[in-house]
């Protein structure tokens, strides 16, 4: 690529836009903005080419560099075709990776990867290291690309859809938990799985690697680490790595295992939080920061907006914003960090999900008075839910299963439905699509309606 390149970059979201400003600075002036929203027309510097509305995918093959946002599927037949004709396909990642002066911490993972990235980020910061947070919740990588220097951190979250132009690994490695999510964007189980390799495919014997042995997947990646191997578990103990034994957490280096703190002692409600925490810890521990510091920032972090986020107590209710979990896996973590009557609010748009475990793992906690359902995935979770009573297991549950039209009128049932007081928690298991623009959208109308009680 070069300044006089014809360059166009699909999309014009947060990293679109730290795309196109990028390159503006570095003297690429040949660049097109593709989208399908026609209203941003008005605002692109002057000199900056548009191709708008439904058809914006169409003619790339005139183009020698492409610039593919993460939302913009690599699957999309357009893109395939213009594989064979254009001489560059990448994204913002991949190209930051490229250029990238300084060590890089990636942390991909269906879920946890914000909460162990912003983790990771403030344990660092705390141990005086000069680190930046990219991702979904930080900066576009692409905004500091400039600032940064050799001996800097950064630590960036990196989603599936991020990871299939990557030519080069990150210096840490972070694999977290992963399940069938996003299966509306990859092409199957199994490609889904490969997209999560690239993290690991292009780093070198004087790399990282962190991985949770608690999952069957670390039986899939585990032959792949090249350098430096370090697990997590909160089932066993480890050699290195972290572990949590007895009501404690732990790292570990070569089998000599030190103390960081209780449990019980940490801000983050959930014991699935732990599965985020851990590799928090393998990670600080490798760059030497200390039991203290680490212990202080487990102690001190309350969580990121919209997992598992208090809003207020009223009536003796406590309710909880989980709008993140768009599985049925966070979902059931969300439902098991509570020990109080709790009334589930559940359902949103159906991306393919299989419910059956969720409604067994559901319905096995005796806390659990109910649950609203809402959304297109209300009528599947229903019928998951009783496919499970006639099952026989849970047939004389008490929990209730209840349906409404809207978040509003859910809230409303369940606060009627526990009188004596607990926990509301809204968890709901799907995509927020079918109502909402985003998980934060749906979570903001939820505080919304909480606060108006």
């Amino acid at each position: 690529m070069n300044q006089r390149s014809k360059i166009a970059i699909l999309g014009f979201g947060l990293e679109g836009k730290a795309t196109m400003h990028y390159l503006l600075r570095h003297g690429y002036h040949n660049l097109t903005i593709c989208d399908a929203n026609v209203d941003i027309k008005d605002e692109m510097p002057d000199g900056v080419s548009v191709h708008l509305g439904t058809k914006y995918l169409e003619g790339l093959e005139e183009f020698e560099v492409i610039f593919r946002s993460p939302g913009i599927s690599y699957l999309n037949p357009l893109i395939q075709s213009a594989k064979n004709m254009v001489a560059e396909i990448m994204s913002c990642t991949s190209y930051f990776m490229d250029q990238c002066p300084c060590p890089v911490i990636g942390v991909t993972g269906t879920k946890g990867k914000g909460t162990t990235s912003t983790l990771i980020y403030e344990i660092l910061k705390k141990g005086n290291a000069r680190v930046f947070l990219a991702g979904n919740i930080g900066t576009p990588a692409l905004e500091f690309l400039d600032e940064l220097k050799g001996d800097d951190l950064v630590v960036l979250e990196m989603s599936s859809f991020q990871l299939h132009d990557l030519t080069k690994s990150p210096k840490v490695a972070v694999l977290l938990n992963t399940t069938s999510d996003h299966l509306d964007y990859h092409a199957d189980v199994g490609e889904y799985l490969a997209a999560k390799e690239s993290i690991l495919a292009h780093q070198n014997e004087n790399c990282v690697a962190v991985l949770n042995k608690d999952y069957d997947y670390f039986k899939y990646y585990a032959p792949l680490v090249k350098g430096d191997l370090r697990l997590v578990s909160v089932k066993s103990k480890v050699e290195d790595g972290a572990f949590t034994e007895e009501g404690g957490i732990y790292s570990a280096e070569y089998e000599d295992t030190e103390f960081i703190c209780n449990v019980n002692e940490v801000g983050l409600i959930g014991s699935h939080n732990l599965e985020n925490i851990l590799p928090a810890v393998a990670v600080a521990k490798y760059f030497r920061i200390s039991n203290q510091d680490i212990a202080e920032v487990l102690k001190e972090f309350k969580g990121l907006p919209h997992r598992l986020e208090f809003v207020r107590k009223l009536d003796g209710i406590s309710f909880y914003n989980d709008s993140f979990s768009t599985t049925p896996d966070t979902s059931i973590a969300a439902v098991e960090s509570f020990d109080e009557p709790t009334f589930l609010i559940a359902g949103g748009a159906d991306k393919g999900a299989d419910y059956g475990e969720w409604a067994e793992k559901i319905l096995t906690r005796e806390n659990l008075c109910g649950v609203v359902l809402v959304g297109g995935t209300a009528e599947r979770m229903a019928n998951a839910i009783e496919e499970s009573r006639k099952n026989g297991a849970y047939e004389t549950t008490p929990t209730k299963i209840l349906q409404a039209h809207n978040l509003k009128d859910a809230v409303i049932m369940a606060k009627k439905e526990l009188a004596n007081g607990g926990v509301i928690v809204m968890s709901p298991a799907s995509s927020s699509f079918d109502l909402y623009k985003n998980y934060k959208e749906r979570g903001e109308k939820f505080r919304e309606v909480v606060k108006t009680l």
